[in-house]
């Protein structure tokens, strides 16, 4: 793992490309580092002028004369890769390149990107970019960038650190998080992440202990794995991971061999990625700013169990709704509580939570009783953390609220927010005071309840990632031969590799091509044309169901034959398959596709047509255990069908855990061959009689 603590804390750093004008990159980056009072060393680099804005400008940076550990490069594409092999004969580990030019602007473009990086890898520099903003250590005034991230606002400092893939949008979700009260400690704008990428980063703030919480905006990553094991370091340090994840709509993994590859997209495996790494994944840039201000607090949440009390009716409904959706308890409050609330909130309070305490209750006078009763419901064991709804609540009234809360967190170590929605010039002194003690507040109930659930599901999966330290260690290999090349195996190929992995398939009977009816077939069955060339057998007609005796196996074996001949004539056929109709089992699909960041991972839904129709599927990224594929069959939508509904038995979810286990593994083996696969249906029968996979389509590469 590389050392990041130069660049993110240089003893100088050089501006090759400096200019005078402001308008551009090089006159802006050193005018942040003027205007923002960097103490290290700022050293211009341009031929052309003897000193620039009060500093000795150089005419090379062989030139220099002070210590400095990061190159800003404001140059055109072609002129980088000299530079930086500059930046290694002068002992300079660091550059970060600003301009565009490179594989985002064709063929040129990949060349000068190309010639770059063979100029750091020999000169043993790292770089940040190219077509970035750069970065900023807002603690120790560091702006080595130009743009947006170097203009007002200014960020404070804080126990936040960020990479941000785009310059523009991802400084919009800081802005919007800084402007919640977060403060920050790095910014990095990681722009194209042709070396240094944005994983790399989320370990370097895992490693700073100064960082408690971290933020990413992403659109996507060359190596998911380094950015789920970057996350998992995270979680183990006790450090949220908040990423909003861009560019969702882009279905990338698109084949057409098989259903799983058809049904998956690459925001599909982000996601999976995300929930087996504890990443909180939000969806706009107010949740980013809403999560990140509760976690920045440091208090998480033991629990679900929350209490609510206000002067607002309807906020509380409406808080009481969203609670539903994201799946937080309005917990009862213990005798011991109810009893300080009657002595204390008005007679005309409801006292059930959520409690309404009627509004204009917190004036000078009832300040105190206010506190009284907030004490009481924080001491509550069964209470995790608190919501105060000041809903339109201002001067005095809103001021006595916080003050209230302010004391109250002094004696507790649970989370309280608030929800309020008046502007600051209705109630200065009280928002000036939510600043001062940094307490979380959102601007509707909804939003509160969205951050109560993260900060609980945060400490779940902290409980969860320490019983569960230990990775999952692969079997050892299994014995498994496989044709050379890029090939598609047809159906009874493709249970051969499944059963090497002890994955269930059908007793199937083989006839090639001109053989002879097998002997001892149990009826009824089903027969399937066997071809390399055609993935979709029932399409041309090449399946033929309920077939009941010896004659009608004989007639469907020639028709099927006949029908393949007809709709794919260029297919090679080798022959048929004769299988057994099960009818007790729940349609099920699993699949594999070898995703290009993230590598092998495996999909699981309803099969038949709710695949397609409804579109009820999960995902994981190979290898995984049971519990977590436990995990993917209670989380699709149509999980309860598993536990029997209507006069349906329940099916055998133990058997169906271990077969994804299995799955898993083959695909975590087979990762260098194995494109995709299809295994659909696999039937879940009634418990304890296990799961089997009736057909299957291995495709290699």
């Amino acid at each position: 793992m590389s050392d990041f603590s130069r660049l993110l804390n240089p003893r100088g750093v050089a501006v090759v490309g400096a200019s005078e004008d402001t308008l551009r990159a090089g006159g802006q980056v050193l005018r942040a580092l003027n205007e923002h009072a960097y103490a290290g060393a700022i050293l211009p680099v341009n031929p052309k002028y003897k000193s620039l804005a009060g500093h000795r400008c150089y005419a090379t940076l062989a030139d220099l004369d002070h210590g400095c550990d990061v190159a800003v490069i404001a140059l055109p594409a072609q002129h980088v890769p000299p530079i930086i092999e500059q930046c290694g004969q002068k002992g300079i580990p660091f550059a970060v390149v600003l301009g565009g030019g490179f594989r985002e602007a064709g063929a040129q473009g990949i060349l000068n990107e190309q010639k770059m990086l063979a100029a750091a890898h020999k000169a043993n520099v790292r770089i940040i970019g190219p077509n970035c903003l750069g970065f900023v250590n807002i603690h120790q005034n560091v702006y080595a960038g130009f743009g947006s991230i170097t203009r007002p606002p200014k960020l404070k400092p804080g126990p936040v650190s960020a990479v941000i893939q785009s310059g523009g949008f991802g400084n919009s979700l800081v802005i919007q998080t800084a402007v919640a009260g977060v403060g920050f400690r790095y910014v990095v704008a990681s722009g194209n992440e042709s070396d240094i990428q944005a994983p790399e980063l989320i370990n370097a703030f895992v490693d700073d202990p100064e960082t408690k919480v971290i933020l990413a905006y992403l659109e996507g990553v060359a190596d998911g794995r380094a950015l789920m094991h970057a996350a998992r370091r995270a979680q183990a340090a006790g450090k949220p991971v908040v990423i909003l994840k861009a560019g969702n709509t882009e279905q990338g993994l698109r084949a057409a061999a098989s259903h799983t590859a058809n049904l998956t997209s690459r925001y599909d495996v982000y996601r999976a990625a995300f929930k087996q790494c504890g990443v909180i994944e939000v969806s706009d840039i107010h949740e980013a700013a809403d999560y990140v201000q509760c976690f920045a607090s440091g208090r998480l949440a033991q629990g679900k169990n929350v209490v609510v009390l206000g002067g607002s009716g309807g906020s509380a409904v409406a808080f009481s709704d969203a609670a539903d959706e994201v799946g937080i308890q309005l917990t009862p409050l213990s005798d011991k509580t109810m009893t300080v609330l009657r002595d204390n909130l008005p007679g005309v309070a409801s006292l059930e939570n959520p409690v309404d305490y009627a509004a204009g209750f917190i004036n000078d006078a009832n300040a105190p009783r206010f506190l009284r009763a907030l004490d009481a419901i924080l001491e509550d064991p069964e209470v995790h953390q608190v919501g105060v709804l000041l809903a339109t609540s201002t001067g005095r009234t809103m001021f006595n609220g916080v003050e209230g809360v302010a004391h109250a967190l002094q004696k507790t170590d649970k989370p309280v927010m608030l929800f309020c929605s008046v502007p600051y010039e209705a109630a200065p002194e009280g928002y000036d005071l939510i600043a001062q003690h940094r307490i979380p507040m959102q601007p509707s109930p909804r939003r509160m309840a969205y951050a109560m659930a993260s900060l609980a599901d945060f400490t779940k999966s902290l409980k969860v990632s320490a019983v569960e330290k230990k990775l999952i260690e692969p079997d050892l290999p299994r014995q498994v031969t496989l044709p050379a090349g890029p090939v598609s195996l047809d159906e009874y190929e493709s249970k051969k590799v499944l059963m090497a992995f002890d994955i269930p398939v059908t007793r199937d009977h083989w006839i090639p091509k001109g053989g002879e009816l097998p002997l001892e077939v149990e009826y009824p069955v089903v027969v399937k044309v066997s071809s390399r060339d055609i993935a979709h057998k029932s399409d041309i007609g090449g399946v033929k169901l309920n077939v009941q005796d010896r004659s009608q196996l004989q007639a469907a074996v020639a028709e099927v034959l006949i029908n393949a001949a007809r709709g794919a004539p260029q297919a090679t056929i080798a022959g048929t398959l004769v299988c057994p109709m099960i009818r007790d089992g729940l349609e099920v699909i699993v699949g594999v596709i070898n995703d290009p960041s993230f590598g092998p991972v495996v999909a699981f839904g309803l099969g038949g047509i709710m695949a397609e129709t409804i579109h009820d599927v999960t995902y994981r990224v190979a290898p995984f255990d049971k519990k977590e594929a436990l995990s993917m069959v209670r989380e699709i939508r149509g999980a309860k069908l598993f536990d029997g509904l209507r006069g349906q038995p329940p099916r055998d979810i133990d058997a169906l855990v271990d077969l994804l286990v299995n799955v898993s593994k083959m695909a975590w083996q087979l990762r260098d061959r194995l494109q995709e696969m299809d295994i659909n249906p696999v039937l879940v029968r009634p418990m304890g009689q296990g799961v089997v996979a009736v057909d299957a389509l291995v495709v290699l590469n």
